[in-house]
């Protein structure tokens, strides 16, 4: 084993790495004859975590993967792997995140299920980039509509005293106070990078590609109610005179100070309530249930709730990643196709098979659907943003 690949290793996940040799160790890991002898850096490196199961092949790749991953927002995090605390550990120090090279590493896996490799995808002559800016618009009380990404920092409108305003980072704030009801909608299309919003009572929002808030400009009265449509991350202030309430038709989620996301597309097959801090009570028409940090709830036909929702996949979204545990091709065009802005088909019979492995979000069109040919997936650009699935 190479002397200065097990320097590197060391110095990285003793977090004393420099740029240029994190450069180096990306170098060396990418060469096919040090491969094995990182994932066994990564196999020793697992052992002294005191842990009783041995680190398995499939986690041992899959920390290959968050190795070639990257967020350009966090230079140093990536979303851990796994549930036990040593492997979070491991998996959150190997993660050499850096954006170096034009090239993506990810994991997939084939359709027969026992395959598992790194895929290696070109940089392409013509493609379609990923979000560059976002290009969420809000639509005030009297219909006037605000371009954010044409908007300067400062003061963007006044309303009722209440001031709507652009902070340096380019986020959203409201300041001031109201003394009735006015409401504006804050839409983040298809195609734009994730938006952030912070209520006149402090709490935050984040909206994913296509998907929409509608809130008042100050929360006048008893209580903090707020609708949605696709996804959305909340971190609610503590208020226990005002409950907060997000809704969706007849889904309601009620919380008095916590952190959860919801998925709500209307093309997804069930509307999911994931709770990080706190707890929050759903309800969908008669049905109604309590969740715990950890716990999620699916409401469809009925409402289910499941413990040990796996977190860093529902957060993934707004720490630049996609991630897929078992997903469909329908799952992950239907996940690309906000990001990108696509328009979907379906030549033929829909390809069988799913797909588990991440990839970062800021990677190219192509450069994922070329990733996506090595399980046998097949695909045809139509113009600016069709895309035709092709059957095996």
């Amino acid at each position: 084993m190479s002397s200065r690949l097990k320097e590197l290793f060391k110095r990285f996940l003793d977090n004393d790495i420099s740029p240029q040799e994190k450069k180096e160790l990306m170098a060396m890991a990418l060469e096919s004859g040090l491969q094995d002898d990182l994932k066994q850096l990564i196999k020793d490196a697992w052992q002294q975590t005191g842990e009783d199961e041995d680190i398995s092949e499939d986690k041992a790749g899959e920390l290959m993967r968050k190795i070639f991953a990257k967020n350009p927002e966090r230079d140093e995090k990536v979303i851990p792997i796994g549930k036990r605390t040593g492997w979070r550990n491991i998996a959150a120090a190997a993660a050499i995140v850096i954006a170096i090279t034009t090239a993506a590493y990810y994991i997939v896996i084939h359709k027969s299920g026992n395959s598992t490799e790194i895929v290696k995808i070109p940089d392409p002559p013509a493609d379609i980039n990923p979000p560059q800016i976002n290009r969420a618009t809000i639509t005030m009380a009297d219909g006037k509509i605000l371009y954010l990404d044409s908007a300067v920092n400062g003061t963007l409108a006044v309303q009722d005293n209440m001031q709507l305003i652009r902070l340096d980072d380019g986020q959203i704030a409201y300041r001031g106070a109201a003394k009735e009801l006015i409401y504006n909608t804050l839409t983040n299309p298809r195609g734009s990078k994730v938006i952030n919003m912070t209520f006149s009572d402090g709490s935050r929002v984040w909206l994913n590609a296509g998907s929409s808030v509608t809130y008042p400009v100050a929360f006048v009265g008893s209580e903090r109610r707020v609708s949605v449509t696709g996804e959305a991350y909340f971190e609610v202030e503590h208020d226990i005179t005002k409950p907060f309430t997000v809704s969706k038709g007849e889904l309601q989620v009620q919380v008095l100070g916590t952190r959860f996301n919801i998925n709500a597309y209307d093309d997804e097959r069930d509307t999911r309530i994931t709770l990080l801090e706190g707890s929050v009570k759903v309800k969908d028409g008669g049905k109604e249930g309590l969740l715990q940090p950890g716990q999620q709830a699916q409401v469809a036909a009925g409402l289910k709730i499941i413990s040990n929702a796996d977190i860093e996949q529902v957060m993934a979204w707004k720490n630049g990643f996609f991630v897929f545990d078992r997903a469909d091709i329908r799952d992950v065009m239907r996940q690309l196709a906000r990001w990108y802005n696509l328009e979907v088909h379906y030549a033929g019979a829909v390809p069988e098979g799913t797909f588990k492995g991440g990839i970062s979000k800021d990677l190219s069109l192509v450069q994922v659907l070329n990733g996506l040919t090595a399980t046998r997936i097949h695909f045809k650009m139509e113009g600016e943003n069709k895309i035709t699935i092709l059957p095996e």
